[in-house]
């Protein structure tokens, strides 16, 4: 009879092992059943947070608009305030235009002009230094103007476009640009100017 000797132990890993895993994942759901109920109530309580925000930066805005709103009802006139307001500060400018093209000595340019509220720029192209002098002079004897300031008084040659001719033109004379600014008398064209 043969002796029945078993050298090897006896493991026994049916239960154990199958206890083992069903603990850990009873571990696991419970982790992360925890972590989703914290992220839920996390989320949940910023909602109510960025709710709260919202309405604030809502009535914020509201408040803005209304103050807006009321601001442009404020500036806004009537029509009639803005024609009226209109024909208080405007003058004519036709007699002014007129005055200065009629001052305007012989073989002269009157460039161009501008206007602002109480002063006139012009631009003029005279042939001679003497019709600069005489038209400033007719400018401050006006009774349209308080005061006449020249700008500044340059030379320049008719021909100087043409640059084909390469010997000087000794019979070409130059001629001058001249910036003036006038300062309008408006009390003399409030009452009527020359048609007093």
């Amino acid at each position: 009879m043969i002796p029945n000797i078993n050298l090897m132990p006896k493991i026994e890993k049916g239960p154990t092992s199958l206890k083992f895993a069903f603990i850990l994942v009873g571990i696991l759901s419970m982790l992360t059943i925890v972590i989703l109920t914290l992220l839920y109530f996390g989320a949940k309580e910023e909602i109510v947070d960025t709710t709260s925000t919202r309405d604030t930066l809502i009535a914020t805005r509201d408040e803005l608009h209304r103050n807006v709103s009321s601001l442009d009802t404020q500036n806004q006139g009537s029509l009639q305030e803005s024609v009226t307001f209109v024909e208080r500060v405007s003058y004519p400018v036709t007699p002014i235009i007129n005055e200065t093209k009629d001052l305007l000595p012989t073989d002269t340019y009157l460039r161009s002009y501008e206007f602002s509220t109480t002063r006139v720029a012009l631009i003029v192209d005279l042939e001679t230094l003497n019709a600069v002098s005489i038209y400033v002079s007719n400018l401050k004897k006006s009774p349209y103007f308080n005061d006449v300031k020249v700008g500044t008084i340059e030379a320049f040659e008719i021909d100087s476009m043409n640059e084909e001719q390469q010997e000087p033109q000794f019979a070409d004379v130059p001629r001058y640009e001249i910036e003036i600014e006038l300062t309008i008398n408006e009390e003399y064209i409030a009452a009527g100017g020359d048609e007093q």
